[in-house]
């Protein structure tokens, strides 16, 4: 792996990181500082396209929950000098109900395990999502 690859990867996986942990904050300006200005959030099998339409969305989710996203086996490769693509885990930790930020929240397990592919692009000396597609594969409730 060259210095330059590493370092894309680097910068790309901190995208993916502040990205969710901004999300679990309900720092919606913050996520979108992490999105291409016209970048397109597949979620829930709905496309989000631009910083507008995934705001819209963001301001649906329910407040009263504490929720929590762990990112795991990220693997970020550089397409060009200006561009990458990368795949991720994403395990969901939800708990429903109002808490005080200093309360432990109960939970039986994760609520779901998300896989995640992005494309990202370098813009202005940021890397950003231009894309992002999150598709369950996991999900709480009786096994199979």
């Amino acid at each position: 792996m060259t210095i330059a690859a590493f370092e894309t990867g680097w910068q790309c996986s901190q995208v993916v990181h502040d990205f969710f942990h901004h999300y679990d904050q309900w720092r919606y300006a913050r996520m979108l500082e992490c999105y291409a200005p016209d970048g397109v959030w597949h979620r829930a099998g709905v496309a989000l396209r631009g910083h507008a339409r995934i705001l819209e969305e963001l301001e649906r989710r329910p407040r009263a929950q504490r929720v929590i996203h762990v990112i795991t086996n990220m693997r970020i490769e550089p397409t060009s000098a200006s561009t990458a693509t990368g795949t991720y885990y994403v395990t969901v930790y939800r708990h429903a109900g109002v808490l005080a930020d200093e309360a432990v929240a109960t939970v039986a397990g994760p609520a779901m395990i998300l896989a995640a592919t992005a494309d990202f692009v370098l813009m202005e000396g940021c890397w950003k999502f231009s894309s992002q597609t999150l598709t369950r594969r996991f999900e709480s409730g009786a096994p199979s």
